[in-house]
C-alpha cells in the first residue's frame, strides 16, 4: 500500500489522546451515604465488569475514528505493479492540441471540448497515485510539474483555445527529456488528442525510444476555408504622398472556386481602397492593391476578407510611420570643389516642403546628426577620420542611407577606405578623358514614372573625368547611370538596413553639365526619397520574442514604455534591451491576440506593431487514422 499524502500520516500520534483519556479518569466521584452497604457488594463487582468493557470499547472506537481520519487526508492507494495499467513509476503524459483548427466541429461536437472529455477519461482509468504531465500549444511554465490526477482534470477543464502552433515531435521530444529529468529510468506514455493536421503531425522528427505513443485523431466534419495566407507592400519604406502597392496571397483549401469576392483595405479605420478577386478550388492567388499616403505619422490598416466557419484568418493587419520630414545633411570641407557642389544641393533642397536639408562642415560635425538623418551626402571628401566613417557605419547599418560623390585629385586610398568600410568595389585609378552619360536603368523602381519616354539616343550630359571601379561579382551593387565606355557612373548596393549610392565623379563647376541637366534633379530627389528606412508592416504571434523600436521615436532605456492592444486597451510594461542597433523590447507571452499594438512613452503614442495568426493552422489537411498506421 502507498500513500498520496504521506505526510498525513503523522497525524497518527494523536492516538495518544484517547489513551490517555482511558488511563486516567477525569470524572469526580460524589460520595452517597447508606446505611447498610451489605447489599450492594454483589452490584458493584457486575457493574466494574461492564464499566471495563465500555470503556475499552470507547477507548477502540476513539482510535479507529483517528485512524480512519488521518487515513482519508493520506489517501491509501495498491500499486498495480501486475496490472499492466501503469507500471510502477510511470509518468503518463496527455497532449491537448488547443490550436484555432480545434474549434471545428465533428458530429459527438467541437473537437477541443472533446479532447478534454476523453484527456479526462484516461486520467480516470489510472489508479490513484498516478503522476500526470499536462501539454498544450503553449507550453507554459505550469506545465512543467508532475500533476495528481484530481490536479490533471483541475487543469484540463482550463485548458481554451490558443494561436500558439507546435509541432508533435516538439511535445514528444519535449516529455522525452523532461520524465528523464523526473525520474532517470521512469518509463513514459504519452497521449496525443488532435486533428493531426499535416503541417504539426512530424512523426520523423520524434527522438528517444522510451516513450510509447498513443494517436488518438478526432475527425472532424468537412469544412471550406478561404483565408488571407500573407501581405506585404511593393517598397517597405513608405513617404508622404506616396503610392502604395500592397500585395496579398489568398488560399483556397476547399474543393469549392470562388468568383469575384471583394478584398478591402482599411487604413486609419476608413475604407482606402478594394478589389474583387477569383480563385479557384484547392489553389492561390496573388492580388494587389493601390493607394497614396495622404497623412503622416503611425498608420494602421487591415486587409479583409468574409469566410465562415473559420474567421480568424480573414483578417491581416499591418502597420508602418510615415516620415513627416526627410531629413538630409549634406557634409562638406574648406575646398572650392566641395562648397561648389553643396551650392548645387542647397539650390535643389531649397524651400522643400518635404525634404530638410541641414549642411555641416566636417571639421566641426556633430557625429549626433548621422544618426537622425534619413540620407548623408558626402560631397567631395578629401579625407576620413577611422571615428567618423565607425559612427557613419552605425548610421547606415540603422537605416540610413550615405551619398558619396568622390575627389578624383586624391589618392586612390582616400576613397577606398570608405568604400572597403561598406564592402564596395573599390577604386582602381582614375580616367581623366571627358566621357558622356550614356546608359541608364529604365526598369529600376528608381526611375520609375521619371521619363515620359525612353530614347536610347537621348543626348546626357558630358563629365569630365571619373573613377574606374573593380568589378567584384559578389558585390550586390546595381548600376544606375553609366558611361559610353560601359564604366559606371552611378551605383547603389544595399548595406544592413541602408543604403550606399556611389557617383564615379565629383559635383562641382567642372561637371556642371549634369547638375544643370534635366536628369539631375529626379537623380538626387529620389536617392533623398529612397534613403527612408525599410519597415516591416506585420509580425506573426509567437515567431519572435523581441522587437526593435524604430531610431525616430526619440525614446531611450530611461523611458518609461508600455504596449497597448488598440482595441483592447489591455497593456504591459515591455523589458528594454539597449544594443548597437537601438531599443529592443520584450514583449514576452503578452501577445496572444491578432491586432495592432501601440508603444507608448508616458501616454505619448510613439511606434505600432501589427501582429497576425500563424496561417499554417489554415490548412485544413489531416492525416487520417489509417495513415497514422502507417507512420
Amino acid at each position: 500500500m502507498k500513500f498520496l499524502n504521506p505526510s498525513f500520516l503523522f497525524a497518527l500520534f494523536t492516538i495518544a489522546i484517547p489513551v490517555i483519556i482511558h488511563l486516567f479518569s477525569f470524572r469526580r466521584h460524589k460520595t452517597v451515604y447508606f446505611s447498610h452497604v451489605g447489599f450492594l457488594k454483589d452490584i458493584k463487582k457486575e457493574s466494574q465488569k461492564k464499566s471495563r468493557l465500555k470503556q475499552l470499547l470507547m477507548l477502540i472506537a476513539r482510535i479507529l475514528t483517528i485512524v480512519f481520519l488521518v487515513f482519508a487526508f493520506a489517501q491509501p492507494y495498491i500499486s498495480s505493479e501486475n496490472s499492466g495499467i501503469a507500471a510502477s513509476g510511470e509518468i503518463i503524459g496527455i497532449y491537448i492540441d488547443n490550436s484555432f483548427s480545434m474549434n471545428a466541429l465533428s458530429e459527438q461536437g467541437q473537437l477541443l471540448e472533446l479532447s478534454r472529455t476523453k484527456a479526462a477519461e484516461i486520467a480516470r482509468s489510472y489508479p490513484a497515485g498516478t503522476r500526470f504531465k499536462l501539454f498544450t500549444n503553449d507550453l507554459s511554465p505550469k506545465q512543467q510539474h508532475l500533476l495528481n490526477r484530481e490536479e490533471f482534470i483541475r487543469m484540463v477543464s482550463d485548458i481554451r483555445p490558443s494561436a500558439a502552433m507546435t509541432t508533435l515531435s516538439a511535445i514528444h521530444n519535449r516529455f522525452e527529456m523532461q520524465k528523464s529529468l523526473h525520474e532517470k529510468d521512469a518509463a513514459g506514455t504519452l497521449y496525443f488528442i488532435s486533428d493531426f493536421q499535416r503541417n504539426i503531425t512530424d512523426l520523423e522528427n520524434f527522438s528517444g525510444k522510451s516513450v510509447f505513443s498513443y494517436f488518438m485523431p478526432l475527425i472532424p466534419n468537412q469544412v471550406n476555408n478561404l483565408y488571407i495566407d500573407s501581405c506585404w507592400v511593393e517598397v517597405p519604406a513608405h513617404g508622404l504622398n506616396q503610392e502604395e502597392t500592397v500585395f496579398v496571397k489568398i488560399k483556397n483549401s476547399s474543393d469549392e472556386d470562388y468568383y469575384n469576392l471583394p478584398l478591402r483595405l482599411f487604413l486609419n479605420d476608413s475604407l482606402k481602397s478594394i478589389t474583387n478577386f477569383t480563385v479557384e478550388a484547392r489553389s492561390d492567388i496573388v492580388t494587389s492593391l493601390k493607394y497614396k499616403n495622404s497623412s503622416h505619422g503611425i498608420q494602421t490598416g487591415k486587409m479583409e476578407i468574409t469566410d465562415y466557419p473559420f474567421t480568424h484568418d480573414n483578417t491581416w493587419y499591418l502597420s508602418y510611420f510615415v516620415e513627416p520630414k526627410l531629413k538630409v545633411l549634406a557634409i562638406y570641407n574648406n575646398s572650392s570643389d566641395s562648397k561648389e557642389g553643396l551650392e548645387y544641393l542647397s539650390a535643389l533642397f531649397e524651400n522643400d516642403d518635404y525634404v530638410e536639408m541641414e549642411t555641416m562642415d566636417i571639421l566641426s560635425l556633430q557625429i549626433s546628426k548621422l544618426n537622425e538623418s534619413n540620407a548623408i551626402f558626402l560631397i567631395n571628401p578629401d579625407h576620413f577620420s577611422s571615428g567618423f566613417l565607425n559612427e557613419l557605419e552605425v548610421a547606415v547599418n540603422n537605416g540610413a542611407s550615405v551619398i558619396l560623390f568622390p575627389q578624383l585629385s586624391h589618392s586612390v586610398s582616400v576613397n577606398n577606405q570608405f568604400l572597403s568600410k561598406f564592402g564596395a568595389n573599390t577604386v582602381l585609378g582614375a580616367d581623366t578623358s571627358k566621357q558622356e552619360i550614356s546608359g541608364i536603368d529604365f526598369d529600376n523602381r528608381f526611375f520609375l514614372n521619371v521619363f515620359r519616354e525612353k530614347r536610347e539616343n537621348a543626348k546626357l550630359p558630358e563629365i569630365a573625368g571619373h573613377l574606374k571601379f573593380s568589378d567584384n561579382v559578389r558585390s550586390s551593387e546595381t548600376q544606375l547611370l553609366w558611361f559610353r565606355n560601359d564604366d559606371k557612373a552611378l551605383s547603389v548596393m544595399p548595406f544592413r538596413k541602408g543604403k550606399v549610392w556611389v557617383f564615379a565623379f565629383p559635383l562641382n563647376k567642372e561637371n556642371g553639365a549634369f547638375a544643370h541637366d534635366i536628369l539631375f534633379v529626379p537623380t538626387i530627389y529620389n536617392i533623398a526619397l529612397n534613403s527612408l528606412p525599410n519597415q516591416q508592416i506585420s509580425h506573426i504571434i509567437g515567431r519572435e520574442q523581441s522587437y526593435l523600436l524604430p531610431r525616430n521615436t526619440g525614446a531611450d532605456a530611461k523611458s518609461f514604455l508600455k504596449i497597448e492592444n488598440q482595441e483592447t486597451g489591455e497593456s504591459s510594461i515591455p523589458g528594454i534591451t539597449v544594443s548597437q542597433e537601438g531599443l529592443r523590447l520584450d514583449l514576452g507571452d503578452f501577445i496572444e491576440t491578432a491586432g495592432h499594438y501601440l508603444v507608448k512613452n508616458e501616454n505619448k503614442t510613439i511606434a505600432s506593431y501589427s501582429f497576425n495568426y500563424n496561417r499554417k493552422e489554415s490548412d485544413l489537411r489531416y492525416f487520417s487514422p489509417d495513415e497514422l498506421k502507417e507512420r
